[in-house]
């Protein structure tokens, strides 16, 4: 896989860099296999879990115990499984195994610490923002400590998944930047750029 040149991305403007994770900060292939071959006796579940995901993606639910009730339900339906269940699962097993993995396999991607020194020294606030939740350990998980960053934001918490405009809206405010001055960089154009269009935020594709 070609490395991004950070010389080559263009900062004229910018105030602030978001950054995606999953995928962005780090290459994510194979993960769905570790995550299956760590505890097969819930792959249908985490298949479910994904496909719910996919059904509920660029959605806004208002707050993040809506769409945990929402995609768990749709586990506990497609599966016949109990509630309670699931929900353990998914917080117990299924996060943190996400998180023990990563430290296993994954290392954040070369760019990634050079770029954000060289964003930190010149002023510049970055982000990461994600579909999922563990934003701090993940970031931990691959070799970076998250207060290098100004914000670690879960999508989910905000009330939904990439590429929803409120989501994108409600980063911004977070932020307290403007969308013209934001770059969003990530490796989905489908979640990461049509968010980032959304709004009036520049995209790059990693």
């Amino acid at each position: 896989m070609k490395e991004l040149n950070i010389e080559d991305i263009d900062l004229t403007g910018v105030r602030a860099v978001v950054f995606d994770l999953d995928g962005t900060l780090y290459d994510k292939r194979l993960l769905p296999l570790h995550l299956i071959m760590a505890y097969p006796r819930y792959a249908l579940w985490l298949a479910s879990e994904r496909i719910a995901r996919k059904r509920m993606r660029g959605q806004y639910f208002g707050d993040a115990e809506t769409f945990y009730n929402t995609l768990l339900s749709y586990v506990c339906k497609w599966q016949h499984a109990d509630y309670d269940a699931v929900k353990e699962w998914y917080e117990e097993l299924y996060m943190p195994s996400m998180v023990e993995i990563l430290y296993e396999h994954y290392q954040a991607n070369d760019f990634v610490l050079p770029l954000l020194r060289k964003l930190n020294k010149t002023g510049i606030k970055t982000a990461v923002f994600s579909d999922y939740g563990c934003v701090e350990e993940k970031i931990r998980a691959i070799g970076l400590e998250p207060k290098i960053f100004d914000y670690c934001v879960a999508a989910p918490e905000l009330g939904g998944l990439k590429p929803n405009k409120e989501l994108f809206d409600k980063l911004l405010k977070l932020m307290r930047v403007k969308p013209e001055e934001t770059l969003m960089m990530g490796d989905r154009p489908d979640t990461d750029g049509k968010g980032a269009e959304a709004v009036g935020m520049r995209y790059l594709k990693v």
